[in-house]
């Protein structure tokens, strides 16, 4: 006798969901939790409206949290520290990185005191 099917097998979103479940990777609300972060409340996630049950697959938590607290414009708290903790440890990573190379560098421009992300788009003329 075969498995009963049901219409979210059927969405391969919803399997994408169920196969990150099955091999065990760390939920959202975990990755959240071990980071000290809030996680999304199940009402926030949304998933229960199709059927899950579990916790959040990280990839699709990330997506939500963007959406949801920065309404899509940006990652939120939890994505942004993901990546930019693995850009930081690929700069470490890397006997040839300026962290490595010159470990007490600070970005400067003459005429200004704190100097920011934007700044740094300014100066290179592409913002």
């Amino acid at each position: 006798m075969g498995k009963i099917e049901r219409p979210e097998d059927r969405s391969l979103a919803y399997r994408d969901l169920q196969r990150g479940s099955d091999c065990g990777l760390p939920s959202g609300e975990a990755v959240a939790r071990r980071a000290g972060l809030e996680p999304l409340s199940k009402k926030e996630v949304g998933l229960q409206t199709y059927g899950w049950e579990g916790e959040t697959p990280l990839w699709y938590y990330i997506l939500r949290e963007a959406e949801i607290r920065q309404r899509g414009e940006q990652l939120g708290e939890l994505g942004g520290r993901i990546v930019a903790e693995v850009l930081i440890g690929l700069l470490e990573g890397d006997p040839n990185s300026y962290l490595n190379m010159q470990p007490d560098w600070r970005p400067t421009l003459s005429s200004m005191r704190d100097f920011t992300m934007a700044d740094l788009l300014r100066f290179a003329a592409v913002a």
